[in-house]
Order: C-alpha cells, then structure tokens, then sequence
C-alpha cells in the first residue's frame, strides 16, 4: 500500500528506488509503534497492561534503525524466499539481543524496536512483491520472453537497471532464415515456428532475442556479466545452421547497453558497432554460400583442434579491411582427405585474390563438383565472370 507513494516519486536508478522504498516502509512502522513507547506514560493512561519502558530515546532510537535496515535488507534482495529469511532472521536476532541484554542484568524493553521491525518488514514485503518494487518484475516488463526465466533470475542484479547506458564486452550473432524459394505466405507460416525453436535453442546458452523480423533473429550473448565462450556459441551456432538452414555470423565487440525508452515502450536493448558488423556479415555470408562466417580475430580464439575453419573474403567494414573466415564444421581427424582440401582451397582462394583467374576457376569449379561445396561454386562463377571480363567476351 506504499507502492503508489513510492511509485509516483521520480527516481532515476534502482539504489534510489530502494532508498526511498525503504524510508517510506520505515516511516510507517515509525509513525505506528511509537506510541506503543509514550503513550503508558502519560496520566490519562489507565490500563492494568503496562509495557517494560526503560529509556524512551534509545529505545525510539533503536526503532528508528531496525526500521529502516529491516526495510533496506526486505526491498533489496531480489530472492523472494531471502527476503522472508532475513526479515524473520532479524526479529529473531533482536529479540535474542534483548533477552541476552535483560539475562545480564540490563533491564531493556524489546516491544517496541521489534514491532518496529516487524511491521517495516511486513510493509517492504508489500513492497517488493508489487510491480514497482519487484525487481523480478521490471526486468520482465523490460526483456519480456527475449531470454530464458531460469537465466534471468540467475542474473538479475539492480546495477543493470540504471537509466545511463553502460560499456560491456558482447557477441552478437545475426542469423538469416533460410530462403525457401516458395510462396511468400508459406514462408510467412514458417516464421513463427522458426522464431520459436530459435529462442528456445539460443536461449540454452544465455542468449538474449534483440530482434527479430521475417528475414532473421539477432541474439547477443554474455548480458548482464554472463561469461561465454566462444567455442560454446560456435557450437550453438553451428548446430542450429547445420539443422535449420540459412547461415549466420558471429562478432565480439565493446556494446552500449542499457534500458531503451522506445516508441513501443521502455525495453533493455543493446547497440554498437559490433551489431551492424554482425548484420553485414550474415549478408556477406548469404551471398557467399556460407554457412558460419567469424572475423579473423574471433577465428584464433578457436582451437585448430576443435574447429575447422578457412579463408573467405577480404572485407571493408567502416574504413577497417576485414578478413572474413568460413567455420566449415567440427575438426574431425578420422577424415584423412581434409588437409589435402584445405591446401586445395587455400590454393584456389589466393589464386582468386590474386587475380589468376584461370587457376582460381579450374580450382573452385573442381571442388564445387568434387565436394558439392556451394562456396567454391560461386567463386567459381566469379572467377568466370573476370576473366570474361578481362578478355573482353
């Protein structure tokens, strides 16, 4: 029955939230339990019950800051089942103080700091179990079903609720549906399905949805401190790509964080360099038949032993030149042909950067058939193309 006072104070981050949270409950319990401490004494007052008052100002004093830590502690803590804990674990602790205190030989009233207590407890539950105090609460009204529950409430923690944005290290994966090449309305059929499974597979490994339209998703992994390896998103990646279709890309990069007001309405959202990169690169891997494209820097990250991977393009990307590599797939030792086809595309690719056409055409077109390889096939036909164009045909 607070949340409405708190609710309509302006407040610009959660620690001020709390604050005021916690003064208003304190207050309350203040304002209802003092006269419990002077209302015996005045003359009118005559009852047979009579409370133990030794000293009014420290008592009153003692009330005044069990009030408000009680209150602090219950609104702060973002687990539901701690906030109970702790309220009952603190009466318990007073009330044990008292009596050591009063076993002693130290006459102490304890009625009036434990309703004070007591009572600011009960109203910060109030409190933090409304929509304006629940931190559980606003994080949803601000991620929605963009990331798994369990994740959400591993990582809930107030400092990410700030208004300002924020720097963090992320890896943004664009991915792009698979063109089916069919009826638009079918197609359209499929979105929702295809959302869906991709949500629930990315979402396993933390991934958090920021977009998603009928061309594709955009996921962003390690939110909210979350540590993730890059090995363990390839593989995500990977899995979901060689299941479902389409390609994807995957960048590590400095993101600005934090809680977007949008026309839509306030949503935690992510932006950066690293996401247009993302989105450019799923483009770039779309028209070169690729499955998985990673820069060259997030390509070391991955160990040669795990992982294949090989050279794609040169690419420019806001003044910075790029080299843009193909994860082809889970090293697999068993297969005694793949360094032989590692040199021949090698081969072949600085052959076509180079430009030797002629080379790069005979060493694509053979592995295009050979391999059935849809990236060697479009080089192949790009390779075709210059030296057409080279000749004058």
């Amino acid at each position: 029955w607070c949340a409405p006072i708190v609710k309509a104070l302006p407040m610009k981050n959660p620690l001020i939230l709390h604050l005021k949270a916690s003064l208003i409950c304190a207050l309350i319990a203040i304002v209802v339990v003092l006269p419990l401490l002077w209302a015996p004494l005045l003359p009118a007052w005559d009852l047979a019950w009579r409370p133990t008052v030794i000293s009014p100002r420290v008592e009153a004093l003692l009330a005044v800051v069990m009030a408000f830590a009680v209150a602090w502690c219950v609104v702060d803590i973002p687990r539901r089942g701690l906030k109970v804990l702790v309220w009952l674990a603190s009466l318990w602790l007073l009330f044990s103080g008292i009596w050591l205190f009063q076993l002693y030989g130290h006459a102490a009233g304890g009625l009036v700091p434990l309703a004070a207590a007591g009572l600011a407890g009960a109203v910060a539950l109030t409190f933090s179990f409304s929509p304006a105090g629940s931190r559980r609460a606003r994080w949803e009204s601000l991620v929605g079903s963009r990331i798994a529950p369990e994740f959400l409430r591993a990582m809930i923690d107030q400092r990410y609720l700030e208004e300002g944005p924020r720097r963090e290290e992320l890896a943004v994966s664009e991915i792009l549906w698979p063109s089916d090449g069919g009826d638009e309305s079918q197609a359209w059929d499929q979105l929702a399905g295809r959302s869906a499974a991709a949500v629930a597979h990315f979402q396993r490994v933390g991934g958090y949805l920021e977009h998603c339209d009928s061309e594709g998703a955009r996921f962003v992994f390690g939110c909210w401190g979350n540590e993730t390896k890059t090995e363990d998103t390839i593989r995500e990646l990977f899995a979901w790509v060689d299941k479902v279709g389409g390609c994807a890309s995957l960048v590590r990069g400095q993101c600005l964080t934090g809680v977007g007001h949008l026309p839509a309405g306030a949503r935690w959202t992510v932006g950066g360099a690293p996401l247009r990169q993302a989105a450019r690169m799923a483009a770039a891997a779309r028209s070169y038949a690729a499955k998985l494209l990673v820069d060259d820097t997030l390509s070391r990250e991955l160990a040669s032993e795990t992982w294949n991977s090989r050279r794609l393009a040169w690419w420019d990307f806001e003044g910075e030149r790029v080299l843009l590599r193909e994860v082809t797939g889970p090293f697999d030792s068993s297969k005694s042909g793949s360094a032989d086809l590692t040199r021949r595309w090698d081969s072949a690719w600085e052959a076509f950067w180079s430009g030797d056409w002629t080379t790069a055409g005979n060493g694509f077109s053979a592995l295009a058939r050979e391999e059935n390889d849809g990236a060697a096939r479009i080089f192949a036909l790009r390779s075709d193309a210059a030296r057409r164009q080279d000749v004058g045909l």
